[in-house]
């Protein structure tokens, strides 16, 4: 319930307790009151209907008795069947009827009962025999005897007849007009009952004799001295495991107890049935009064509540205003001051305090809103408040106003609430974020965020104006070089200088930007496309000055890449894309130069990109084999081993060729996962190979300065040898002639340590890159492969015959084997056998043959006769 603690919540909680108490009192005195009087009705029917039933059950025996005793005196054996038949049909309730000797046996019987064993049941002689049931699933009957004398006074037998008493519902429902249900039994004096209505619920026991309990037969034995007319007063016995208000009544002629009784659960039904509906009234005016109650709590505690946080409002919102950092002024209709809460600043920022009844807007910085005096109006003509941002030229400083209009009951304006605040101070942080977000912090020139904006609003532009736009996308060359070698600060002042440049460049033709690390652009509107290239030849003209920083002379170049509007695309991002596919281009074609987008450019772009999706699971999907050339000798023709070539037949790109997909795969950074896959599989081919061959065989693997700089070369052939079980001494490695150029200090612990495991080294294309005596002398190669393009034409081009001859002429004066590749022909083969060559390889001999024909190709030589050459 809601915490609100006042005299009249008290009173009311006081009213509703009290209503509470005297209705759950009222009700206990009532359930009394109705039990009392339940049970006293329910007794006060056991006397009138025990003498009923005590009547109705005498007079049926005493009939019954005297029915037998006529019977019995003038009785004759041999006359008697038809007497019996014709009473037991005058007599309903009659079982059977039967005439007994002296010795109980049976001469006459009539009915629809065996009871062959009478005797049994009259213990002690009594008229009254023990109740039986016949049969299994037959009623309980009750026996009646009268005596047979002779004319001596003799006993000379019995007439007997057994008694269905239940079937008689009208004598054991005597005097139950008031609908109450009650118990009758005929009890004997030693507890047994002889007969109980209505019958017991429970099946079993109607099979076995039932006896009251002693307490039970205490109670009826108090009216044994008493006269037959005397009825025992109601009292409580237990009956069958259940409490029972009995009155009871004793038949001194037949020795029986004629008992009636009312089970306590019948009487308590009563009692709940009276008081069910007292109950629930009294239930649901506690319920109602609860939920009364409630209502006027929560109206006392919502009016005390208001009450207390309007209080607090009025307080905090004195509070607030007089605490704000903000200054908050109060006016009448006519913009005179009636509050001030002391925030007011001059020029001078002197805090001043404005007096009561000056006009707000002839003084500083109100007097800004001026201007502003018809949009303010409006604004609270139409039920909103007003709010702007204004400068003060002198001193400039920026406010913010806020103005919100206070109305009376009517609706009329009475007064202006005004609140006003220094905000210089984030304008100028405003202004220090925006040029954060949008401008270069190195350069100063618009930055990638800042240029999408600006193209965009220019495309926007030139599209209404039908003019042209071209986007220049440009990098400084080998400025990675120049960060390693003279450091990050002097890299950053190489791109202020660049950026200047770029300005000068420009001027107001274009505009220039810093996309990010040495990327810049510039966008221009053009008329022709000699507009363009004149713009991009002016920036490389300025930019090849050289540049003089910390002492040093750097030269600068750049490539630029080049992409129009609307030719080549007509968004934003089109254009920085296909500039940067043509800035990718000048950089292929060897730097300091521009190139214009083109279809061929972007078709050479999707190839790459599709390369480089394609390769990645090249080798998952088994796409990638190795195929082989054999390298014979020069002097005989014999194979002497060969070079492992790998070939990719990709599913969606057909064939691809070995510089594609090689040079695609280094990018990417998937060469290591292809170069171990070519050296495992070539020396497992080795193995197979060399089992056709009658002498050692070696196998040339071409390797990547990726695979010799970037990963642990050494330790994956390790793995290959040791897993392959190949000979170190048949594995050689092949690597490129200009690539041990480029970068020779740092491969050669590489090259040493693969020499330590016993592998043989040889330089491919030797004479097309940087050939130097030099590195033929430090390098621990083994062998010199002179490229095709030297073998293909040395028959006919004497100069490269000559040079042919030197290199061979060279190699061997230095200890190196020689392998000449292309040949195919014979006068080819015949000139390097003259020229002493070692080795020989092209397609004179095989062309490149995957495993399976390579053997074949083996198993043929074979089989050749000796003679055959």
């Amino acid at each position: 319930m809601p915490n609100v603690q006042t005299n009249t919540v008290k009173w009311y909680k006081l009213v509703y307790g009290l209503l509470v108490f005297l209705m759950l009192l009222a009700l206990v005195i009532f359930g009394i009151v109705t039990w009392n009087t339940v049970k006293s009705q329910a007794n006060n029917s056991l006397i009138p209907h025990n003498i009923g039933l005590s009547s109705a059950i005498s007079e049926f025996l005493s009939r019954q008795k005297s029915v037998l005793d006529s019977v019995a005196s003038s009785l004759s054996y041999d006359a008697g069947q038809q007497r019996l038949e014709d009473i037991l049909k005058a007599t309903p309730q009659m079982r059977v009827m039967a005439v007994l000797d002296e010795n109980y046996q049976p001469k006459v019987t009539t009915g629809d009962l065996k009871a062959d064993e009478w005797k049994p049941l009259f213990v002690n002689d009594k008229m009254i025999g023990l109740p039986f049931r016949p049969s299994f699933i037959g009623e309980s009957v009750l026996p009646i005897k009268s005596t047979v004398y002779d004319s001596q006074g003799k006993v000379t037998g019995y007439v007997v007849a057994a008694y269905r008493l239940l079937d008689n519902s009208e004598m054991w429902q005597v005097s139950d007009e008031d609908g109450l249900q009650r118990r009758s039994l005929i009890v004997g004096p030693d507890g047994r009952v002889y007969a109980a209505y209505p019958e017991s619920a429970n099946f079993w026991e109607g099979y076995i004799d039932t006896y009251v309990d002693p307490e039970f037969v205490s109670a009826l034995k108090s009216t044994d001295t008493l006269s037959q007319e005397t009825i025992l007063n109601p009292t409580s016995v237990t009956f069958q495991n259940e409490e029972v208000d009995i009155a009871s009544r004793y038949l001194p002629e037949y020795q029986l107890y004629i008992v009636s009784g009312v089970d306590m659960s019948e009487i308590k039904a009563r009692w709940f049935e009276r008081m069910q509906y007292v109950a629930m009234a009294v239930l649901i005016f506690i319920v109602a009064g609860f939920f009364i109650f409630r209502v006027v709590l929560k109206r006392a505690a919502l009016s005390e509540t208001e009450k207390d946080t309007a209080e607090r409002n009025v307080l905090k919102l004195s509070q607030a205003m007089e605490q704000s950092p903000s200054s908050v002024v109060v006016t009448d209709a006519n913009w005179m001051v009636e509050y001030d809460n002391k925030r007011q600043t001059d020029k001078q920022g002197v805090g001043s305090r404005l007096e009561v009844g000056k006009a707000l807007l002839d003084v500083y910085p109100y007097r800004l809103l001026n201007r502003d005096l018809e949009s303010i109006k409006h604004s609270l003509d139409h039920g909103d408040s007003w709010y702007g941002e204004r400068l003060a030229k002198e001193p400039k400083q920026w406010f913010s106003f806020s103005v919100s209009g206070i109305t009376d009951n009517d609706g009329s304006l009475t007064n202006y609430a005004i609140v006003a605040q220094d905000i210089s101070e984030r304008k100028r942080t405003e202004v220090r974020l925006y040029k954060q977000a949008n401008f270069d912090a190195l350069t100063g020139l618009p930055n990638r965020r800042r240029t999408n904006d600006l193209l965009e609003d220019q495309l926007k532009e030139a599209w209404k104006n039908e003019e042209k736009v071209a986007v220049l996308y440009m990098d400084v060359d080998n400025f990675k070089q120049v960060n390693d070698t003279f450091g990050h600060m002097l890299g950053d002042q190489m791109l202020q200088m660049v950026a200047m440049r770029l300005q000068k460049a420009v001027m107001s033709r274009a505009t220039a930007c810093h996309m990010s690390g040495d990327e810049f652009l510039i966008y221009i509107r053009f008329t022709d496309e000699s507009d363009v290239k004149e713009q991009a030849e002016r920036i490389m003209e300025i930019l090849k000055e050289p540049v003089k920083l910390e002492g040093k002379r750097l030269f600068v170049s750049v490539s630029i890449g080049i992409s129009r509007y609307p030719e080549d695309s007509g968004d934003v991002g089109g254009l920085l894309k296909y500039a940067d596919i043509a800035l990718y281009e000048s950089k292929n074609l060897g730097r300091r130069c521009y190139s214009f987008f083109n279809t061929e450019l972007d078709e050479r772009n999707k190839r790459k990109v599709e390369l480089e999706s394609e390769v990645r699971q090249a080798l998952v999907n088994e796409e990638l084999f190795m195929a082989y050339q054999t390298k014979n000798r020069i002097s005989n023709r014999e194979v002497y081993g060969f070079e492992a070539l790998m070939r990719w037949n990709s599913p969606k790109l057909g064939f691809v060729s070995p510089e594609e997909f090689i040079t695609a795969a280094e990018e990417i950074g998937v060469i290591d996962s292809l170069g171990e896959f070519a050296l495992y599989q070539a020396c497992e081919d080795l193995k197979k190979f060399q089992e056709d061959a009658d002498h050692p065989l070696t196998m040339a693997v071409n390797v990547s300065m990726k695979q010799l700089t970037h990963s642990d070369l050494i330790q994956t052939v390790q793995n290959v040898l040791e897993e392959t079980g190949v000979n170190p001494k048949c594995l050689e490695l092949e690597i490129t002639e200009s690539m041990l150029a480029q970068r020779l200090d740092e491969v050669q612990p590489v090259l040493n340590g693969l020499l330590e495991l016993g592998v043989s080294l040889s330089i491919d294309d030797f004479g097309t890159g940087y050939s130097s005596l030099s590195y033929l002398t430090r390098f621990p190669v083994s062998t010199l492969k002179i490229d095709r393009c030297f073998v293909m034409d040395m028959v006919e081009n004497k100069s490269d015959a000559t040079l042919t001859h030197t290199v061979i002429t060279m190699a061997h004066k230095l200890g190196l084997k020689v392998v000449a590749e292309g040949i195919e022909d014979e006068d080819q083969l015949a000139l390097l056998r003259v020229y002493d060559c070692d080795i020989g390889q092209g397609y004179f001999f095989t062309k490149p043959l995957n495993c399976e024909q390579m053997q074949s190709h083996l198993r043929s030589l074979k089989e050749k006769p000796d003679w055959a050459i």
